[in-house]
């Protein structure tokens, strides 16, 4: 067995070193690994045969190697579908797609490849939320997720997919890297606050100071790149601590309707500031009233910032008031208002969604009536007879290749959300379960010993918290995509119309109302 091992890692160094020095002739000598062996040495050759096949034939452009190896990959995972080899099965996949282009072939690009793309964000999410895989492992799939979000212009889901790595391994110089100029792309594009460099400088220090890090997770070219963009930004300001333990949880937890997900600055007033762009008037006969879609827009955030503080109150259950009386059930369940609104908050979380695309189907103009309106539903046609593809609707596409990039990221959450093997389906049925059927919660025990009906769903308090956390996430994200698509499709009208385009500026609605006294 240890010479076996020991031909094994021999093999595996000898590749890997050729691999930066002369990865054409990598792949070569990886084609030449005998795979006629016994299981286990079989297993862990086909391994490192198909792992240099994927990554040489990455650096090399050899799309047919990468195809290879993602064939032995996807044989490897039929029989040890482990943390390790669903995590290579994901790189390997990415590295099949390719990265898409900066062009005008990026919508074409993503649609060809969306069937391998959602493949390789569902093995990325089984490892990341593996509690029992090597942390490596863990944090490594985060940032590979967190990149996939990035380019589909998920933004917000990246940012949370970058500082989960970082939760992970505080030292992965790769995430804050990514998170860094993510923030940075955002804030160049306008309408953020100061504090989104200043966190990017943060996090780009972050990654300078672990190049070790870098190079273990990324290589020494990738170490190199984040180095000199670190320096390029200067040193942060101090921060201090929050004194108020509610802005320190919104922080913590990311709950802020900012443009960007990002720290909190105390001295703006104002959590939840994100506002849409300019509308450029359709309706000539509008009075010189702001258009209906400012009215949705308004109610996503209020309905938000309820959700937001049902889940936040929701952690005491003495802020509520104790007029019901209750029969135990025997089984360690919580019931009260307390309970209740940690489940009404989930709920209403994603029940924002099909409200969000209501909103885009009337800014849109994508014809469907509103009644019809669903998240999951909204943005694709019919099967195609002949390849049962969805395509695009023709008004999305449209708007997409207009310049509103953004909209595909609510494409792909949407397939994500709605899809039965999609990564955040659980959350849909869970939704499901708390708006017709009934979910109780348990602070202690275990939810499989009570007493079963098909028409309950038993759930520990604490995790199912934290999908409420992440689903109240999602809805942050998604309204953050709608309000960018809006802007970028707003840059685009204002490119494409000739002649003076005249504004009307929109009141901020504390001041109308007299509410507010600051300037």
């Amino acid at each position: 067995m240890s010479s076996m091992l020991d031909r094994f890692y021999e093999r595996s160094a000898h590749l890997n070193a050729l691999l930066n020095s002369d990865p054409a002739e990598a792949v070569k000598q990886a084609r030449k690994i005998n795979l006629d062996l016994g299981t286990d040495e079989r297993f862990n050759m086909m391994g490192l045969r198909a792992a240099i096949l994927v990554d040489g034939g990455a650096l090399t452009q050899q799309q047919d190697a990468i195809e290879e190896g993602l064939a032995l990959f996807r044989e490897l995972h039929s029989s040890f579908p482990v943390a390790d080899v669903t995590y290579n099965l994901a790189n390997g996949l990415v590295a099949a797609t390719g990265s898409p282009p900066r062009n005008a072939d990026w919508l074409s690009h993503q649609e060809l490849t969306k069937e391998r793309r959602a493949e390789a964000r569902r093995c990325f999410w089984k490892v990341a939320q593996d509690v029992d895989a090597n942390s490596t492992l863990r944090t490594q799939a985060w940032t590979n997720l967190a990149n996939q979000f990035s380019s589909s212009f998920r933004l917000g889901e990246a940012q949370d997919g970058w500082l989960a790595a970082l939760e992970i391994d505080p030292e992965n110089g790769v995430a804050a890297s990514s998170a860094a100029r993510n923030l940075l792309w955002l804030y160049e594009r306008g309408g953020c606050s100061e504090l989104t460099r200043i966190e990017a400088i943060m996090l780009a220090k972050i990654a300078d100071q672990h190049r070790d890090r870098v190079i273990q997770y990324a290589g020494a070219q990738a170490a190199a790149q984040i180095a000199a963009f670190a320096h390029e930004l200067g040193d942060p300001p101090p921060r201090s601590p929050h004194e108020d333990p509610f802005i320190h949880w919104v922080e913590r937890e990311r709950l802020t309707l900012a443009p960007v997900v990002e720290l909190i600055d105390p001295t703006m007033g104002k959590l939840d500031w994100l506002m849409l762009p300019g509308i450029l008037e359709r309706d000539s006969g509008a009075a010189g009233m702001p258009p209906p879609v400012f009215a949705m827009f308004n109610m996503l955030k209020s309905d938000f910032i309820l959700t937001r503080d049902l889940l936040w109150r929701a952690s005491d259950e003495n802020v509520w008031p104790a007029t019901g009386r209750f029969g135990d059930t025997l089984d360690y369940a919580t019931y009260g208002p307390d309970a209740s609104a940690l489940i009404l908050a989930h709920r209403t979380s994603l029940d924002l969604l099909d409200k969000i695309a209501v909103a885009a189907n009337h800014y849109f103009e994508l014809g469907l009536p509103p009644d019809k309106v669903y998240f999951g539903k909204l943005w694709r046609g019919s099967p195609d007879k002949a390849t049962g593809v969805r395509p695009l609707n023709e008004k999305v596409e449209q708007a997409i290749r207009g310049g509103a990039n953004a909209l595909y990221g609510l494409v792909e959450l949407a397939e994500d959300y709605d899809s039965s093997a999609g990564i955040l389906r659980t959350q849909k049925d869970l939704r499901n379960a708390g708006t017709h059927r009934f979910v109780v919660l348990h602070d202690l025990g275990d939810p499989a010993q009570s007493r079963q009906a098909p028409e309950i769903e038993h759930h520990r308090r604490e995790p199912f918290t934290q999908e409420a956390l992440r689903a109240l996430r999602v809805a942050r994200s998604a309204i953050q995509m709608l309000a960018l698509s809006i802007s970028q499709h707003e840059q685009g009208l204002a490119q494409r119309t000739a002649g003076l385009v005249g504004s009307l500026l929109v009141p901020d609605h504390d001041w109308i109302r007299g509410r507010d006294h600051e300037t």
